[in-house]
């Protein structure tokens, strides 16, 4: 083989390589979370805060206790900002933050929008898009 054919062969080679572990860094970045996933990342961002319209309280609430999560809808991917949109239904109970009611439970059954992605770690996170209200 002659040496300008092996360094074609070799470009040829690099760039498919270079070609694919782009696609494979593209894919693992919108690749949708499992259900497990999912409840995880719901439970840990409503551990500390229930928004306002969910307990039906100003202060809101905190210390969630949930019995079910539902995805509703998926929405697509948010390629700039690398986020998935998804509609999840939340059900389960949570203390209130209000001092007057110190103690009170109240339960909530609410479908919300939650925006999946991962962390610098690679870990899943959910935000609540509607903020805390």
């Amino acid at each position: 083989m002659t040496t300008k054919i092996k360094s074609q062969r070799k470009s040829i080679v690099t760039y498919g390589l270079s070609l694919t572990l782009i696609m494979l860094l593209i894919m693992g970045c919108s690749s949708k979370p499992n259900n497990s996933q999912i409840e995880e990342a719901v439970k840990i961002e409503l551990q500390h805060d229930i928004p306002v319209s969910w307990v039906g309280n100003l202060m809101g609430g905190r210390n969630a206790k949930l019995s079910s999560i539902e995805v509703i809808e998926w929405g697509n991917f948010n390629k700039e900002q690398k986020y998935w949109p998804v509609n999840i239904r939340v059900v389960g109970s949570a203390e209130l933050n209000d001092p007057f009611n110190a103690g009170k439970i109240k339960q909530f059954d609410k479908v919300a929008e939650f925006r999946l992605s991962k962390d610098d770690y690679g870990r899943w996170k959910a935000n609540l898009s509607s903020g805390m209200f």
